[in-house]
């Protein structure tokens, strides 16, 4: 699966982290990033989740998320995504709307989601609420009690190298960690409660989820004389 067009030149410049190039730091990154991804694969809302992140990281004064639109042009729903979402095989491509967002809490980005959906399958005001608003596809969907099933994750990046904890971990450089624009992929399908698909989602997750300073390291007290 390639990456999204023009994506890393997409997406707005992060501030600049607190994170820097040690070993605790990409030891609490390596924990933090399992915890998030973790926790996106468990729950069927990735705005709820992606929401409570950030109230619990002070990301904004004000941790709701939108989904600011992406004027790209619509590209093909990916084989894997179409035979997930059931479609008949006479099903024309217009059957789906595209709607390619960025979800964004304050001035971060979150994640950068393409969204294939079924307009049939959801009632009038939902669809005419993701054609003019900027509320994230889970949040208008929610009354339909939708469940979420991973057809594909993809880790694009780690703090840590492969092999980390079999050998002594390099000192690193203590400059200011730097960042790629995505860090971890998911591809879902998203469900009615009878089972019956109503949207295919591929979402890149991106280091503005990490834009708060590390916690502190306890100074070491003192020994004392024997």
């Amino acid at each position: 699966m390639p990456d999204i067009p023009s994506l890393s030149a997409a997406l707005q410049p992060q501030p600049e982290p607190c994170w820097r190039d040690t070993p605790v730091h990409r030891l609490m990154l390596t924990a933090l990033l399992n915890e998030l991804d973790a926790t996106l694969l468990s729950t069927a809302s990735a705005t709820r989740t992606l929401e409570d992140w950030s109230m619990r990281h002070h990301l904004a004064p004000t941790p709701i998320v939108r989904a600011i639109c992406q004027q790209t042009p619509p590209r093909p729903c990916p084989a894997a995504l179409r035979d997930a979402l059931r479609l008949p095989a006479e099903a024309t491509p217009d059957i789906l709307r595209y709607r390619h967002v960025r979800l964004m809490c304050g001035n971060l980005t979150l994640s950068d989601a393409e969204n294939w959906y079924l307009p049939s399958r959801l009632t009038d005001e939902m669809n005419r609420e993701l054609d003019t608003t900027e509320t994230p596809f889970g949040r208008v969907t929610a009354p339909l009690a939708f469940t979420r099933r991973l057809v594909q994750a993809e880790r694009v990046w780690s703090p840590l190298p492969l092999g980390w904890e079999l050998t002594p971990l390099p000192t690193g450089s203590d400059q200011p960690l730097a960042f790629p624009p995505v860090l971890f992929r998911h591809h879902a399908v998203l469900s009615r409660q009878d089972g019956t698909p109503i949207s295919a989602v591929i979402e890149s997750y991106t280091a503005g989820a990490f834009c708060f300073p590390p916690p502190a390291m306890p100074k070491a007290s003192p020994t004392s004389a024997p």
